[in-house]
């Protein structure tokens, strides 16, 4: 995607709003959006459709993501510490190496998706969707996965002492 078009995506979202860019989302969908290393930290894009995008880098610290549709998106390196992705749909996508510390993953669905070495320090977890995810080498320090699902999860030592 050209720069003018993330200039367009960036106008949209920081001036426009939520709905205003999802009407532009759908009418262009198959469009590739390549957001890598965009600066959205401390937004409300609750709701947003950022399916299939590409994120690489960016950051999302302090940003309301609740309810985003993030499927099969590439959020490789991405910054989430402190964000909420309550009920957001995240499958299928790329967070590897990730930072979802502290984040709220309240009811996100990341069926499928990668989170290898992903940070997921401190973060809530309650009815979070893991299953067939891949966690290998995820850092869960301070989190409670009691009520998280992670049939088929694939992982190492990190979830030998959490059931599934």
């Amino acid at each position: 995607m050209s720069s003018d078009i993330q200039g367009i995506v960036t106008t949209l979202l920081r001036t426009k709003g939520i709905s205003e860019f999802n009407e532009w989302r759908l009418k262009n969908l198959t469009l590739k959006l390549n957001l890598d290393g965009i600066d959205l930290s401390g937004l409300d894009l609750s709701g947003i459709f950022l399916n299939g995008a590409s994120c690489v880098g960016s950051n999302f610290c302090k940003t309301n993501l609740s309810r985003a549709n993030l499927v099969q998106s590439d959020l490789s390196m991405a910054n989430f510490e402190n964000s909420n992705l309550n009920s957001a749909l995240v499958m299928y996508s790329d967070l590897s190496r990730c930072n979802l510390s502290r984040a709220d993953l309240t009811g996100t669905n990341l069926m499928w998706s990668n989170l290898n070495h992903c940070d997921l320090s401190y973060c809530i977890i309650a009815k979070t969707i893991l299953v067939e995810s891949n966690l290998s080498q995820a850092n869960f320090t301070g989190v409670d996965m009691s009520t998280a699902f992670l049939k088929y999860a694939k992982g190492d030592n990190n979830l030998k002492n959490v059931s599934v």
